[in-house]
């Protein structure tokens, strides 16, 4: 034995005491855990980000002559313009921006599950909107 493995009490590999000696297999292991940590954690705060910063579908109420309708903007560029009632014969506009911005709400609903954007006159009823029948 040497002063080393008298000293530390076990076995020495080259100079190196035991206790302080890793295998070169498991400073590799050791590494590549470490960079799958920080590449993990850097695409997770990176999409993170993106998230936040995407543009979503918004909608707008919009004055039309003797009532209300909607719009839906996306990226300032209109994807629908609603001046009128939906599903009802006729050009009637809303009676409300409240009504208007309901019946909005239920088409961006839509649109950002990917669904067709209309609505029925079943749904206009259920969101309590006037001005349907004559």
């Amino acid at each position: 034995m040497n002063y080393l493995s008298e000293l530390w009490g076990g076995t020495t590999f080259g100079t190196v005491p035991f206790p302080y000696y890793i295998p070169m297999k498991t400073k590799k292991i050791h590494f590549l855990l470490a960079t799958l940590i920080m590449v993990v954690a850097y695409i997770t705060f990176n999409y993170s980000a993106v998230e936040a910063n995407k543009v979503k579908p918004r909608l707008e109420t919009i004055a039309v002559g003797e009532g209300y309708g909607y719009q839906i903007l996306y990226e300032e560029k209109v994807l629908v313009k609603q001046e009128f009632i939906p599903a009802v014969q006729g050009e009637r506009a809303f009676a409300s921006k409240k009504e208007a911005k309901r019946v909005g709400d239920e088409v961006l609903k839509s649109i950002i599950k990917g669904e067709a954007p209309f609505v029925t006159i079943s749904q206009l009823k259920d969101l309590k909107i006037t001005n349907l029948e004559d």
